[in-house]
């Protein structure tokens, strides 16, 4: 193309002849070519006029701004004039300085001249945020937030901002750091610093906590500026947290470090050799580190002192200690961090000495600025107020609160770092004036830019030369409007730049060519794109890596033909090589070459070998040949330093790191100054060039430059953290990649005899990733046995980059071992099939939270499965919303998909809908939700109208987003366990995802007006609906049985639908269309309907009573809309109605929050099946309902489908569980008889066992256990006696048991198919039946797993029989299993005359045990006694009195609780042979427990399982002492588990050092545990960071800092805070549980899980935990701890002192606790296989079963009430349901006595007839 048809208005360059003069001018005299340039692109200071002033050729003279107020002067310099002393020095060669003497300013160059010029209002920058909003531009999309900043507004941001930093104590020469996301405030703050003579350096956000770190000091930033955090990909990445405090706490300066270390080694007053050798090992840890970890220097410590073999522990300890002191008070590392407040994130991480949030520091500075206006006379109370004032009266306010400051053009602007070969970065300095003049003159030459016209975008960060120099720099200094974007140019979908482009009609445009070959690699990448216009587009080019003629060539051919190749680097400032716009001399190709600008001299050059003096010899390259780009000559804005020298900056002579400056860019050549990028390039006739690469060990990755040293570095620090290292060395290679153009490849040595494992891969690359960011981590791992070398030894890298890249080798007589390259071929063969594998492999495609699996039926018609992938519950969160939208028009673009799939990962959940603590925490306003509605409402339409069939494969549950999500599908498929519904209601919201709008709609179509009252019933109620009930309404279309899968099933339909064009999908497709169809047409809203239905009406009168009427208004409000309006504005009004109530105090809000704290209100009961006395007797002559004690025969007498049930139930009108006392709530029902699963087998009930579990749940104490489960009903009762009615497909092919089989029932459920359940069936997600779960045995039929039925004793009678297990079980595994006791040892029983107690008491008489029992009165002694007892201690003897309490919580009364029992240790030496106690088992609660534990002999055990009388739990400690290795050895600690271990306790004087706590630290290392350290304080954190534990220690966390982040939400107990009566205190005792758990244990557990989550240990459970006799947390630990087999130990002595823990979750979870000298440990219910063990000792004689009580049926509330109010009389009780007479013991005897009393009731009917007919 032509492009000198286009009127180019401002590039000088439009001819060759144009680019000769130029370059000629530049060569001759540089000064003037440069100063005429420099004079007419900015302004200068000049002192005489006190004005700034530049050149115009309009008006061909100087001319002048008034520096006081920006009003016009009068400059009469004549046109020769030059406002600086000296244009061009090279008299210092290689620091060539530029306009010398000259002062500007380059905030005045980019802000100020513009406003006074009388351009404020016109737009300087146009910001749009990273969420998009699907609904935005008609459907188009746009971001959810964006707006413009004009140039009025940029200055008074930016003096806001300069006097914020004033404030603060700021002034010219100090340098301060940024670390943000790319939004309006980084620039903002940078210039702001410009204008204050500040020096800046703005750090990249990808870059890791250890480079900012680095960054940080290597500038000597005395202030950082980040952000709570950014958005980028619809989520939240944190920056505060994530990079600043880490940067900044857990790193300090090396020679800070190193200054310490010396001082304290002279506090210490070591030898000379000692001292040496210390200082010397720690130089080695650190290195050329700049800063480094505490840690680091530690180790450096340890290595010498384990060469000091004359010198003790305690004295080596001691260095340690005092070093580490040192270390960890090294000074503060800056002077403030300033926070802006971007994402609003909750609970950030605050250090108030420290960090100042930035809205509050401008607040102030505006404050001053309105006070200077005053002041000025201006009557101002705003900001707009302020904007809105003339040009000339804004600048006088403006200037007097801050003038830029005038600075010497070669004064620092900004250090930027970038990567170097030898793994330190280098900060290199650009300057004020001649960067600023420079680059904004190379806008008019390859853009032709036009002040005021042009927009430019340019894809890049502030921490990135591009985005300082394009972004910013030159835009502003051009008054060429910029944009700035937040996030990815290609989310959510690769269009999102060319929406960019033509929303704000871009005309320039600048990036990396990443972006573009991702957009190549997929054809529909560019469809996105190519819906979009960007005709306005005129230029646009490369830069920051390099590109190829075919990336060039599409570029062209997809955005503008005027797509140009630039070059340049960090230290070129600005592009040096190019394309002159409208310069048709210089012909445009898709070529990738670009030309040199007129005054940069650069050629081609080849090394020619190295002289002595270490210079290369050099020759220019011939055309076509490659060899490293130079630059002969220097130019203005080329950059001037590397920083350095701090010391001396500001002096005249200060020239940074002179020599690496020298070294690094000037210096390589023999004879002569030429400036070396590190680049290789080729040069060609038409005076052009190619790049092709870098010629050091740099690598460019997606446009991130950087070392492979750097990257080498951080591997290698595995060998120092690591002892088990199997790093040799390393080498990393840059290896082509498609789209990031290289990526790095790690070669390891390994260690001799070692081996590299994923678990090695995975941990070095996160060692990578800390030290230098996530752009950083290789893409693989290659394991060599040694590396290529030549005969100095010398690693010779290009060899393998050679081929990585498949060229050849070359020569390699050089090298010392040529074999080792065949060695390593294969490897790297293997290494680039598999990556051409990945990128030519068509049959997956991966997004963050998507996995797209392709399949192909017929050629060319495939079958597209979309799995969610974002466990745990496949949320549709607003990433995965968006990612959603770009797969689907995606799939309905591609002609070869014919049918979609969509289905959930994992088998629990198919999808879920949004995140709730994002509604909660970040969404407060109406603009903040819609976005979410919008991108759904999208995504559902189009699946709905794609224009092929898409299946709903529906794995597991499908609740709220996930049931809309399946609605908007053709046909849907669910496995048997899936469920259903809106619980939206529940949070006081609506649905917003289309619910509201397609539920009622899809099943009226099926049910008619039933079926429209259905779907608002579900979304009035909030409940779940199983998958029977979803096919009955229509809502699903099949149900998969048997060892089918609904992938398998939605797969077969796909094939039928494709291959023969037929069958039940295409039925369904025809259906759902013309359905859709006619959704959008307005109709009748069926009010009278909803008037009419009871149902609803009750559900309104429920919500009215539980607040939710507003929220069920909305939903109303939501579908009437749809139906009166069509689905289009039913959408519409949805989403608004959604937000509406997402961001409602009292709808959301409130709703939201009381769900997490698990205080929402109930929700409607669903309608329940209620006959009558009439009805009931009509069922059971229809054989439909058995009457309570009938006759069952298994296989004859047919299964009904009603039964009697015992239950507590909800309320009807309210939902809330009706608890109470037992005689008022627990209720006789009628529900279902339910068929039996595989694994399970049906019974009828003839007797059931009362215990208290039933108690609990009909009383609700502690919790309801209808908060575990969704029925409205609980069936209490655990264990009984039945026969087998129905066994399901499993049980009957096991044969174990069958129909007819008269067995005794287990109460105790687990996950059968759990890998667990091989250690013990009780750790495999066990629960009792009739207690957690709700159907329990007192019901006519229950469903139980087939392990839960077993063979009767044989001696039992059927009444003894049901009434066993459960008591019995639980002692037979505390005493068996739990103690595993001996004979002839004393065991102390609480409660041993009755139930549990006294099954304790006799099982371990019989089993010769000396055994003493606690009793209540003397009646009961002299049974206990008869029973086998050796002794008794009566509670209530007079002597005992007040003796049985809790510890009490007041330390001065510790002494005399424990005196008080002493007549109790007395009593019991005397009963016992003088020894106290070796077993306790305990059951009575928190009065019984303290004095039972204090009558334990040394080493012996308290095991319990229960706390009838309480849950808080006291004790005072025994004495004795332990090491810690013997704690954790008695305790069985294994290598691997993971540790948690309390430190701070019991320091030294300091408050740092932990004797005890260190040993437990270094012990659990030794013994291979995974260790996190939980301190008291931020020093001790520190102090134990520093220690140089590796990775052996995960994680160390402090109390202060979880204070810190929670605030008021976190409180560390001094004890477990004291408990309420759960019984007659129960809502105040539940509260006081929940304030426990979310204010003590969750802050605190998440803060320690973080470290210690894994596949296996999901929750990050530690599996031991070392607690300390010095504070009383255990219940917090006992709470934390791994359920099953999670171990608290103490090894300190314990007596004198109160530990407290909350009874629950150490007998339930079955933890134990190990102290020096006892242990407490939990027990429960027996598993299975205990249950027959114990039966046949029962059949052995060696246990017995006690004769229960025998209740009627219809007395069973009687006798909970009895057992509730103590007042039970026997020791166990059995409910009868269906035995006819007492004493029974065979199913014979059972049959005989049915038959009998059949006759006797037939003839008893036969009589009754005879009387009628008399």
């Amino acid at each position: 193309m032509d492009v000198r048809i286009q009127k180019v208005k401002n590039n000088p360059i439009l001819t060759r002849e144009d680019w000769n003069k130029q370059r000629y001018e530049a060569e001759q005299n540089p000064g003037k070519f440069h100063g005429e340039i420099a004079k007419r692109e900015i302004h200068w200071y000049d002192k005489k006029s006190n004005a700034w002033i530049n050149w115009s050729d309009e008006q061909n003279q100087w001319l002048g701004l008034d520096a006081d107020n920006g009003s016009p002067v009068i400059v009469t310099y004549s046109p020769q004039f030059e406002p600086w002393v000296q244009a061009f020095d090279d008299s210092n060669a290689p620091f060539y300085k530029w306009f010398s003497g000259g002062l500007t300013n380059a905030c005045y160059n980019e802000v100020d001249r513009h406003v006074i010029s009388g351009h404020g209002d016109e737009v300087a920058f146009y910001f749009e945020g990273d969420r998009w909003d699907q609904a935005k531009n008609d459907g188009r999309g746009g971001p959810v937030v964006e707006f413009a900043v004009t140039r009025k507004k940029l200055m008074l941001e930016t003096v806001k901002a300069a006097r914020v930093l004033v404030n603060l104590g700021l002034k010219k020469g100090d340098r301060i750091a940024l670390n943000m996301p790319n939004i309006m405030e980084q620039i903002y703050y940078t210039e702001a610093a410009k204008r204050l003579g500040i020096i800046y350096t703005a750090v990249f956000g990808g870059f890791s906590d250890k480079t900012l770190s680095d960054r940080i000091h290597n500038a000597g930033a005395k202030v950082v500026i980040t952000s709570d955090g950014g958005y980028r990909n619809a989520q939240v990445v944190e920056f505060k947290e994530a990079y600043t405090d880490p940067a900044l706490d857990n790193y300090i300066p090396k020679e800070v470090a190193q200054r310490i270390v010396e001082e304290k080694l002279q506090e210490l007053k070591l030898t000379e050799k000692q001292a040496a050798s210390i200082k010397e090992k720690v130089m080695q840890t650190i290195g050329s580190e700049i800063t480094v970890e505490r840690s680091d220097v530690m180790r450096g410590v340890g290595m010498a002192l384990a060469q000091f073999h004359d010198m003790g522990a305690e004295e080596k300890s001691h260095i340690r200690t005092v070093i580490a002191k040192g270390l960890v008070e090294a000074p503060p590392r800056v002077e403030a961090v300033i926070v802006v407040r971007h994402t609003r994130q909750q609970d950030l991480n605050w250090r108030p000495e420290r960090d100042r949030w930035s809205h509050e520091l401008t607040a102030q500075a505006t404050e001053e600025i309105l006070g200077a206006a005053r002041g000025l006379g201006y009557e101002v109370t705003d900001e707009k107020a302020l904007l809105d004032l003339a040009t000339e009266d804004f600048i006088k306010v403006m200037y007097a609160v801050s003038k830029p400051e005038p600075v010497d053009a070669e004064y620092p602007l900004f250090i930027i770092y970038t990567s170097g070969s030898t793994g330190k970065p280098k900060g290199v300095v650009h300057v004020h004036g001649g960067y600023v003049a420079g680059i904004a003159h190379t806008m008019k030459i390859s853009f032709d830019a036009r002040p005021g016209e042009d927009i430019i975008y340019v894809i890049a960060d502030p921490g990135w030369i591009t985005g300082q120099s394009y972004l910013i720099s030159a835009a502003l200094t051009t008054r060429t409007t910029s944009v700035v974007a937040e996030g990815a140019p290609v989310f959510p979908s690769a269009g999102r730049y060319a929406s960019i482009i033509e929303r704000y009609k871009v005309t320039i445009f600048k990036a990396g060519s990443t972006f573009l070959k991702t957009i190549m690699s997929n054809p529909q990448n560019k469809a996105d794109v190519e819906q979009y216009s960007m005709d306005t587009l005129r230029v646009a080019t490369f830069c920051a890596e390099p590109t190829s003629p075919a990336v060039q060539q599409f570029g062209m051919d997809l955005m503008t033909p005027q797509y140009i190749n630039s070059y340049w680097a960090t230290e070129h400032g600005g592009i040096v090589w190019t394309h002159f716009y409208g310069n048709n001399d210089f012909k445009l190709k898709a070529d990738a070459h670009t030309f040199p600008l007129p005054w940069v001299f650069g050629d081609v050059w080849v090394s020619e070998g190295t002289q002595e003096n270490g210079k290369a010899k050099y020759r220019p390259a011939a055309f076509e040949e490659k060899g490293e780009i130079v630059i002969t000559k220097p130019y203005p804005y080329l950059a001037r330093y590397i920083w350095g020298d701090e010391a001396n900056f500001g002096t005249p002579d200060w020239k940074g790191d002179a020599e690496r400056y020298i070294d690094t860019y000037w210096g390589k050549w023999e004879g002569t100054w030429a400036y070396t990028q590190g680049d290789f390039a080729m040069k060609y006739e038409d005076d052009s060039f190619s790049l092709h690469g870098r010629s050091d060990d740099v690598i460019n990755v997606s446009g991130h430059r950087m070392g492979t040293e750097e990257i080498e570095g951080a591997i290698l620090r595995d060998k120092q953290i690591n002892p088990d290292s199997p790093v040799g060395n390393v080498l990393v290679i840059g290896a082509p990649h498609r789209e990031k153009g290289l990526t790095p490849v790690a070669f390891i040595q390994t260690a001799p005899g070692m081996r590299l494992t994923l678990e090695d891969q995975r941990r070095l690359s996160e060692l990578v990733r800390q030290e230098k960011g996530a752009v950083a981590v290789p893409s693989d791992f290659i394991e060599v046995g040694q590396f290529p070398e030549t005969r100095s030894g010398k690693y010779m890298r290009r060899y393998l980059s050679n081929m990585l890249n498949g060229e050849p080798l070359g020569d390699t007589s050089t090298l010392r071992n040529p074999e080792v390259l065949e060695e390593i071929r294969p490897k790297i063969e293997q290494w680039r099939t598999k990556t051409k594998m990945e990128e030519e492999q068509n049959i997956f495609e991966n997004y963050r939270f998507f996995r797209v699996q392709y399949n192909d039926v017929l050629p060319d018609k495939k079958v597209a499965t979309v799995t969610i992938t974002n466990p745990p519950v496949n949320a549709l969160n607003e990433r995965a919303l968006d990612e959603l939208n770009t797969i689907v028009s995606h799939l309905g673009r591609r002609e070869d998909i014919k049918v979609v799939i969509f289905t959930g990962q994992g088998t629990g959940s198919f999808v879920a809908g949004a995140d709730v603590k994002q509604f909660l925490e970040e969404m407060f306003e109406v603009k903040d939700v819609l976005p979410l509605a919008h991108k759904a409402h999208l995504a559902f339409s189009r699946i709905e109208s794609l224009g092929k069939p898409v299946i709903a494969a529906v794995n597991g549950v499908a609740l709220g987003g996930g049931n809309e999500f399946q609605m908007a599908m053709h046909y849907r498929i669910a496995e048997p366990h899936a469920l259903f519904g809106q619980p939206e209601i529940n949070l006081n919201l609506i649905p917003g995802y289309g619910g509201t709008q397609r539920l009622p709609r899809l099943l009226q179509q099926r049910k008619g007006t039933e079926g429209f009252l259905k779907g608002v019933e579900i979304i009035l109620n909030g409940r779940s609906i199983d998958v029977e009930e979803a096919q009955r309404i229509g809502l699903i279309d099949e149900v998969i049985e048997g060892s089918d899968d609904v992938l398998i099933r939605a797969s077969a339909l796909a094939r039928e639908y494709i291959m023969f064009g037929k069958g039940t999908l295409k039925e369904a497709f025809d259906r759902h269309n013309k359905l859709v169809e006619n959704w959008n047409t307005p109709q009748d809203f069926p009010q009278e309907a909803i008037d009419n239905s009871k149902e609803i009406q009750r559900i309104l009168r429920q919500s009215a009573w539980a607040g939710r009427e507003e929220a069920a208004k909305r939903a109303l409000d939501a579908i009437r809309a749809g139906y009166e309006q069509g689905i289009k504005k039913g959408m519409e009004h949805e989403a608004q109605l959604f937000a509406e109530a997402v961001i409602d105090p009292k709808g959301g809000k409130t709703g939201i929050r009381a769900f997490l704290d698990k205080k929402s209100k109930p929700l409607p009961t669903r309608p329940r099946f209620q006959p009558d006395e009439i009805e009931q007797r009509e069922l059971i002559q229809k054989g439909k309902l058995l009457p309570v004690g009938a006759p069952y025969f298994p296989g004859f007498t047919p299964i009904p489908e009603w039964q009697y049930a015992y239950a507590v139930v909800k309320n009807d009108e309210t939902g809330a569980v009706d608890h109470g006392d037992p005689i008022d709530a627990e209720k006789q029902i009628i529900i279902p008889v339910k068929k039996p699963g595989a694994n399970e087998v049906l019974l009828y009930v003839l007797a059931s066992e009362v215990n208290f579990n039933d108690i609990w749940a009909i009383t609700g104490i502690p919790v309801s256990t209808l908060d575990d489960h969704d029925l409205d009903y609980h069936v209490t009762g655990s264990g009984g006696i039945a026969l087998v009615a129905a066994v399901g497909s499993e049980v009957k092919h096991e044969g174990r048991v069958k129909v007819g089989d008269l067995v005794t029932i287990y109460s105790g459920q687990n996950d059968l198919l759990s890998p667990a359940v091989g250690l013990d069936p009780m750790f495999a997600d066990f629960s009792i039946q009739g207690y957690q779960g709700p159907d329990g045995s007192h019901q006519q039929f229950m469903i139980a797993q087939a392990p839960q039925v077993h063979v009767k004793p044989q001696d039992a009678t059927l009444e003894a029989a049901g009434s066993y297990i459960l008591n019995l079980g639980t002692i037979y595994r505390a005493l068996f299993t739990t103690l595993n006791i001996e004979p002839n040892k004393n065991l102390f029983v609480e409660g041993a005359a009755t139930g549990t107690g006294l099954e304790a008491l006799k099982s371990a008489a019989r089993n010769g045990l000396n055994v003493i029992g606690m009793v209540s009165n003397e009646e009961r002694a002299n049974y206990i006694r008869e029973q086998g007892a050796v002794g008794v201690i009566n509670r209530k003897n007079p002597d005992y009195a007040g003796a049985f309490t809790k510890v009490p919580a007041d330390p001065s009364r510790w002494v005399a609780w424990e005196a008080a029992g002493q007549k109790i240790l007395d009593d019991y030496r005397a009963q016992s042979g003088g020894r106290l106690a070796d077993y306790v088992v305990s059951h009575a609660g928190e009065e019984a427990f303290p004095r039972s534990f204090q009558m334990l002999e040394e080493g012996g055990t308290l095991t319990f399982y229960g706390a009838s009388s309480g849950y808080h739990f006291t004790f005072i400690g025994k004495k004795g002492d332990r090491t810690p290795r013997e704690m954790y050895e008695k305790a069985r600690l294994r290598a691997g588990e993971a540790v948690l271990i309390y430190y701070g306790t019991d320091t030294n004087a300091d408050g740092i050092v932990d004797e005890t706590g260190l040993i437990a630290i270094e012990t659990a290392r030794e013994m291979g545990a995974r260790i996190v350290v939980a301190t008291y304080t931020d020093a001790q954190k520190e102090f134990v960071q520093s220690l140089g534990y590796g990775d052996a220690v995960r994680g160390v966390l402090s109390i202060e800092e979880i204070k810190r982040r929670e605030g008021e939400d976190f409180v560390w107990p001094e004890t477990m805070p004291d408990f309420p009566n759960p019984k007659t205190e129960t809502e105040a005792f539940k509260e006081s549980v929940r304030y426990f758990t979310d204010y003590i244990f969750k802050p605190f557990g998440s803060a320690v899980a973080k470290y210690l989550r894994s596949p296996d240990n999901p929750r990050g459970y530690p599996d031991l935990i070392f607690e300390r006799s010095g504070h009383d947390t255990l219940g917090v630990s006992t709470t934390l701890l791994k359920p099953y087999t999670g171990r608290v130990v103490y090894s300190e002595n314990m007596d004198k002192r109160r530990y407290s823990f909350y009874a629950p979750q150490v007998w339930m979870r079955q933890r134990r606790v190990y102290m020096p000298t006892a242990n407490i440990w939990g027990t429960h219910l027996s598993n299975a296989y205990e249950v027959i063990r114990m039966n046949e000792m029962i059949d052995a004689g060696m246990l017995e079963i006690t004769e229960p009580v025998f209740v009627p049926y219809n007395e069973l509330p009687r006798a909970h009430q009895e057992m509730w109010e103590n007042r039970h009389a026997g020791s166990s009780y059995v409910v009868n349901h269906a035995i006819p007479q007492p004493g029974l013991k065979t199913k014979d005897q059972l049959y005989e006595a049915w038959a009998v009393r059949m006759g006797e009731e037939a003839s008893k009917k036969e009589a009754n007839t005879g009387d009628v007919a008399e």
